[in-house]
């Protein structure tokens, strides 16, 4: 049988795309009858210092020089950003070339474009780079006749890093933060990570591909990490939960509720076994089956594999089959959501606290369910104490009413703070 070879076009040689680079001309990728030859690799600066062995001839700081050359038929993407990376994504499906890319971002907001235009061209699609910790489960839901009813994941490796070194480490989350940037799990700008849009960007793309309904990222709840403390790491153990930055999206009553916020999770939940940099997502389905998996979240050889495999399911032939794009979806709102609450307040440490504190919640219908009162002051050279109450489920809207009254009182020293409580699947 004839050897068929695929020509590949790099554009981007940053973290991931030094990795595919090193796959792809380190070793001899062939698969079945199929050959992958790296042809050329677009980067901004040519005579930029790397730690990486590249022949120069196939260095070029020219787009067109890739997409123009009718020989390669598969691009990969890696090199971030949205303007120019859907300029090259588009020209490179209308020129009928395959395509592969790891840009969430530009995938959370242009997906359905480009898939459209994939289609229209009969060009394959890679976006198992998008998300790596749930890509081996695209195909199989995409084709999937039955809808998703639940979904829960933890989409940053970078967050979980953090959050699992803190307890592991008893620091502050500064501390590891750094650590993990010089580790390379994060930029130096750690704002798209800790501040949860990479994974709001990695739900909104899984949504995309699975329901065919590209929520915009401004039509549901993201929050960070930045305000997670040691100290309740300390306290939500003691309490039997762990906290995890967690993508949610469940329909309910004809609505689709998405959030993406830090969360305690029970310690005996798979998803708050997964330490590191592992990521997890856990399903259910309208017809009640529940599955999940786990994967590295973080690294430029985790990223690249997944790249490798849609160039593999290029070599054989295999599609990702993209549900219709569906329209006029209705989004359940953030202030009516229910669940529980983890509430910390740094409250002046006198009697009739607890009362008053209480008392502003009952007047919001809110119970509670558990309070640790520390007598140690978070500060010796404050006055004041951390007062943590769990909440039965309440609304959120009510909940953040009485917070904004609580806020207000004489005796609480500092914001006050919240974390959902999330019960998970399995």
């Amino acid at each position: 049988m004839e050897k068929k070879t695929l020509f590949i076009g790099l554009f981007g040689l940053g973290t991931v795309g030094k990795g595919v680079a090193e796959l792809l001309l380190k070793r001899k990728n062939k698969i079945e009858n199929y050959e992958f030859v790296l042809k050329g690799i677009v980067v901004k600066h040519l005579n930029k210092k790397r730690n990486i062995s590249i022949p120069s001839h196939l260095l070029t700081s020219n787009p067109g020089k890739i997409l123009k050359d009718e020989k390669i038929n598969t691009i990969i993407e890696v090199m971030g950003g949205i303007t120019s990376a859907k300029d090259i994504i588009m020209e490179a499906l209308k020129r009928k070339k395959n395509v592969i890319t790891a840009n969430k971002a530009l995938l959370a907001k242009a997906g359905s474009e480009i898939f459209k235009k994939a289609q229209e061209n009969n060009c394959y699609l890679g976006v198992r780079a998008s998300n790596i910790a749930s890509y081996r489960l695209v195909e199989s839901l995409s084709s999937s006749p039955s809808e998703i009813q639940k979904l829960v994941g933890i989409f940053n490796g970078t967050c979980n890093y953090i959050l699992t070194e803190m307890e592991k480490k008893e620091k502050e989350f500064s501390l590891i933060l750094k650590e993990a940037q010089k580790i390379g799990y994060t930029e130096q700008d750690p704002s798209n990570d800790i501040d949860g849009y990479d994974t709001a960007h990695k739900l909104a793309v899984l949504l995309g591909l699975t329901s065919g309904y590209f929520p915009p990222l401004q039509s549901f709840f993201i929050e960070g990490i930045r305000r997670i403390s040691y100290q309740d790491i300390i306290f939500t153990k003691e309490l039997g939960y762990r906290i995890k930055l967690l993508a949610i999206a469940q329909k309910e009553n004809n609505k689709l509720e998405i959030r993406v916020h830090p969360a305690l999770i029970s310690r005996n939940k798979a998803l708050s076994r997964l330490e590191g940099i592992e990521n997890g997502i856990e399903i259910r389905d309208e017809a009640g089956l529940e599955i999940g998996m786990q994967a590295p979240g973080a690294g430029k050889y985790p990223t690249a594999t997944a790249i490798l495999e849609d160039l593999i399911s290029i070599a054989r032939g295999k599609r990702l089959t993209f549900p219709q794009e569906k329209k006029g979806v209705k989004l359940k709102k953030m202030e009516d959501v229910i669940a529980r609450y983890y509430l910390k307040f740094e409250a002046l440490d006198k009697p009739r606290v607890l009362s008053e504190i209480s008392g502003i919640l009952g007047n919001y219908n809110i119970s509670i369910q558990a309070v640790l009162q520390k007598g140690e002051r978070k500060n010796k050279e404050k006055d004041s104490v951390p007062v943590i109450m769990l909440t039965h489920k309440a609304k959120e809207k009510n909940i953040q009413k009485a917070l904004q009254e609580i806020n207000e009182l004489s005796i609480i020293k500092e914001k006050s703070l919240l974390i959902r409580v999330e019960e998970g699947i399995f």
